[in-house]
Order: structure tokens, then sequence, then C-alpha cells
């Protein structure tokens, strides 16, 4: 990194490099993060990882007990439940309120990326499933235009991604099915249909 950079723009890059190592898993839970260490390794000064550490904490993806340690934390069996259905209705909620604003082209890319989410489905890959389910939410809070859903993705974006491993649809016997129907209502922006169908692929309904 540039040190010459502004001091919110560092903070900004240390939260993304060590929020996508959390994700990936090259952070470990349990793993201890040393301001020292991962200001050498970033080429910054400890200011910037500090904070970067600190907005970390706000998310729960990582633990700060001051003069003991600063560790990444392991989501409790509770928090996966949650998250799996925060991201659920999230998705469901933001499809609903999008379609009738998106452009032509953000319809067509909506469909696409639901062919994305039902080829992880029949691969039975959950890692996949996650990214594809994500790079659905993040395609149509975008195309709504909505202030607070643009904001609270960005803030949520990391906590989301990692704590919905092993994230996947409901195995039922019409699931291919589903997802074709739902993307004709999408293409269709019957946005009752959309919800409904979301809603059901993943057991809520």
């Amino acid at each position: 990194m540039d040190e010459r950079r502004q001091p919110s723009a560092l903070v900004d890059e240390a939260y993304a490099v060590l929020g996508e190592a959390i994700v990936d898993g090259r952070l470990r839970p349990g793993d201890r993060l040393r301001d020292v260490e991962l200001a050498t390794q970033m080429g910054i000064s400890r200011t910037p990882v500090r904070e970067a550490l600190q907005r970390l904490a706000a998310i729960r993806l990582v633990e700060i007990a001051p003069h003991r340690f600063t560790r990444v934390t392991s989501p409790s069996d509770k928090e996966v439940a949650d998250m799996r259905d925060y991201a659920v209705h999230m998705i469901g909620m933001t499809m609903h309120l999008a379609l009738l604003r998106c452009s032509d082209d953000d319809i067509t890319e909506g469909a696409r990326l639901l062919g994305v989410l039902m080829d992880a489905a029949r691969a039975d890959s959950s890692p996949a499933y996650v990214d594809a389910g994500f790079g659905l939410l993040a395609h149509f809070t975008r195309a709504s235009e909505n202030i607070v859903l643009i904001e609270t993705l960005k803030q949520t974006t990391f906590l989301v991604r990692r704590n919905l491993r092993g994230w996947m649809c409901a195995h039922t016997e019409d699931c291919e099915e589903l997802f074709l129907l739902l993307a004709d209502a999408i293409r269709e922006r019957d946005t009752a249909l959309t919800a409904h169908l979301w809603l059901r692929l993943h057991g809520l309904y």
C-alpha cells in the first residue's frame, strides 16, 4: 500500500485486505492478529491497521480484548442460522423492491446471475452458491438505487459472505423447476411471484 494516500483510504484498504482474508480462509477462526506484523506486511503504519481491526470488530469478524489479544472470531451455530434467514429475506426483499426500477439490461443480468446460482445448486457446491447468491444480492441492491440498502450491504459484505458458509437452497424435488419459474418471474418483473418463489426455494414458504 502507498503510505502517501489519505489516511481514510489506507484504513479502507486495510479493512478490505483483512476482511477478504477472513472470508476466504487465509485468516482462520482463532488466528491472532498483531497490528505491528500486519502493518509491516502491508507496508503502512499501525494506525490504519488498528482502525481497520476496530471496524472488523464492530461487525463481529474480529474479537479484541484490550492488552490481551485480537483474534479472528468463529461464528456460532445461531449466528450462521440467523445469517441464512437474513440473507434469504434480504435477497427476496431487495429483488421485490428493485424489479420495477431495473433497466432491461439489469433484468437480463439478474436472470443470468440466477442461472449461475442454479448451476451452483446443481453442482451441490456451497462455496459457489454463496458467491452466486451474494452476486445476486449485490446486483439487485445496486439496481434498487436505495441508499439504505446500498449502505447496509457495504457495511455487512464481509460478515454476510463469511457467515453464509455452508448455505444452499432447500433440496426439494422441484428445485430446478422453481429456479426456471423464478427466472421467468424476474424477466416479467413480477415482484410478488419473485419473492414467493425465492422464499420457497429456501424452505421459508
